[in-house]
């Protein structure tokens, strides 16, 4: 552009009415070439960020939408509990322990989120968010975990540090979604804002009992703490509620509550029992989960996993039944537990069970005895499979005892024959016995 503005300077030869019209011009196209650039640039930096960069759900976004947590600037540690004053909470800082699928993170001076892996750490104003089926967890010390749970955003806030007790001190943290995990004595306290208000989370009393929670935002825009260890205080409006071992407590968007209440109990487990191998030969077994309905639950959680520390989830689903059935399991290792659900606050969960789902292609044992004479003129065929299978002598079924066994006594016509036994195990696998049986004498027949 440079280029051309400057072949099209004046030429000398012009009289000087008509040199500064010509003047003018050039600097009025000047200005419009400048501007263009501007323009330009701000396109390309508009199409970088949109393109380039990966994207998460915005911090503004969760500001200004239903059930939001507003993140303020200043003064977030100091809250106030139960009339008194509780100290800034400490600097925060961790390590993402685990991420499972979909996670992001956003440091406090980017603009962008990026992929997290396991390993990074997390500091002041960073923001951790996760998706559909993925979560993470961020490790305090070895003890003292966060677990956070899918759709989840956590934006980790801290004061000041101690530096004479050399030690991790308490944090605060902004989230919205669902966050679980267990501070202990030698951490402090944990302090969890969300839209409605403050919990502090310590394990305090003379027994100093680690606290084993969960807190969260419900789609309604409503707040749940549930504790299942130790306790919890919480501060809503200057009321302030203190949240006991097996209680749990919802706020609603604006503040108010019914207060605390026991926790639903732990449904019982029916089936599969634990350590069940389900079988199959082509496609994938359907498995049915079945447990007992609890009284005052009106939804249940059932978890299914790919590891025994439920890190790897494949199915995460509420269900108004206690039943759950599944026709898609691949061949493998699964754990699976159930927790009810009074309105939004979860009771604790079962103990897992451990479920194995096992491609079977090989004919199921089959040991059968020569044919041997009977009382009466009859004939007997004795043998042994795996139990549970089902067993055919010519074609007719012959009930195995439980440990397998079968007899069949017959009398078959005078002559030579072939004589075939079949043994079909549960998932379709057929194997086959026969034996060629000369009959002297007079005719008879099957009994």
């Amino acid at each position: 552009m440079a280029v051309v503005a400057e072949s099209l300077r004046e030429p000398a030869r012009l009289p000087p009415d008509e040199r500064k019209s010509w003047g003018r011009y050039l600097r009025v196209l000047d200005i419009a070439v400048l501007l263009a650039s501007l323009v330009i640039f701000l396109v390309f930096l508009a199409l970088l960020i949109r393109f380039v960069f990966p994207e998460g759900q915005r911090l503004g976004d969760l500001a200004s939408g239903s059930g939001a947590t507003t993140i303020e600037t200043d003064e977030v540690g100091l809250v106030d509990i139960s009339g008194g004053s509780i100290s800034r909470f400490g600097k925060f800082i961790a390590q993402l322990g685990d991420v499972r699928r979909d996670v992001r993170i956003r440091s406090a001076d980017s603009i962008a989120w990026s992929n997290a892996s396991a390993g990074i750490t997390v500091r002041n104003r960073d923001a951790v968010q996760t998706f559909s089926h993925s979560r993470a967890r961020v490790d305090f010390t070895t003890d003292n975990e966060l677990r956070i749970g899918q759709n989840s955003l956590v934006v980790f806030r801290s004061g000041t540090a101690d530096p004479f007790l050399q030690r991790r001190d308490p944090a605060i943290v902004v989230m919205n979604g669902e966050l679980s995990g267990t501070v202990n004595a030698d951490y402090g306290a944990l302090g969890v804002q969300f839209p409605a208000g403050l919990v502090e989370l310590a394990a305090t009393g003379p027994t100093k009992e680690a606290v084993d929670f969960r807190v969260g935002v419900n789609p309604d825009g409503s707040s749940t703490v549930a504790v299942y260890s130790g306790q919890a205080d919480v501060n809503i409006a200057g009321n302030h509620y203190r949240v006991g071992a097996n209680q749990g407590l919802t706020i609603l968007e604006n503040g108010r509550t019914s207060g605390t209440r026991t926790l639903p109990t732990v449904p019982v487990n029916l089936r599969p029992n634990n350590n069940t191998v389900a079988k199959f030969l082509a496609a994938p077994p359907r498995v049915d989960f079945v447990w007992n309905k609890v009284s005052n639950a009106q939804t249940y959680r059932l978890e299914i996993a790919g590891d025994a520390g439920f890190e790897e989830i494949l199915v995460d689903e509420y269900l108004s039944d206690p039943s759950f059935t599944h026709a898609n399991l691949s061949a493998g290792t699964y754990f699976w537990r159930i927790s009810a659900r009074d309105g939004w606050v979860l009771g604790p969960t079962s103990s897992a069970r451990r479920l194995r789902v096992v491609a079977d292609s090989m004919p199921p044992p089959l040991d059968v005895r020569p044919i041997q004479p009977s009382a009466g003129g009859q004939y007997s065929l004795r043998g042994k499979t795996t139990p549970g299978a089902r067993v055919f002598v010519q074609g007719q079924p012959v009930p195995p005892t439980a440990g397998g066994e079968f007899e069949f006594l017959f009398s078959p016509e005078p002559g030579a024959q072939t004589i075939v036994v079949e043994s079909v195990d549960e998932v379709g696998n057929v194997a086959y016995s026969s034996q060629v049986l000369h009959v002297p004498g007079t005719s008879g027949r099957s009994e």
